[in-house]
């Protein structure tokens, strides 16, 4: 089991599973309003076990909207975790993979 340790600054500190970081990312793109396709994820603490590293592939339904997606991707991700562990994570690596079509 690989965990975060998050210092509340509050005289206690607690634990979040790596894999609950995962399934949180995960769930973004089944709510997102524009079609994004995301595999390979993988979601690494580091040695201190304080903060966390997110490599991911992803493709995207539309390539007009290439710019816009990935920069929502990214804030997304850094929203959902910043939620988690109070940090933003060390590192976000996407590999942009190409267009899906959807019909």
């Amino acid at each position: 089991m690989d965990y975060i340790s998050v210092n509340t600054k509050m005289n206690f500190a607690f634990k979040v599973e790596v894999e609950v970081i995962k399934d949180s990312i995960q769930s973004i793109f089944n709510n997102t309003e524009y079609p994004i396709r995301i595999s390979d994820l993988k979601v690494m603490s580091n040695i201190e076990h304080s903060n966390v590293s997110v490599n991911l592939n992803y493709k995207i339904g539309q390539f007009s909207n290439f710019s816009f997606q990935t920069k929502m991707i990214i804030f997304l991700i850094e929203q959902k975790i910043y939620s988690l562990i109070n940090t933003k994570p060390i590192n976000i690596n996407l590999v942009f993979e190409g267009v899906f079509n959807e019909k």
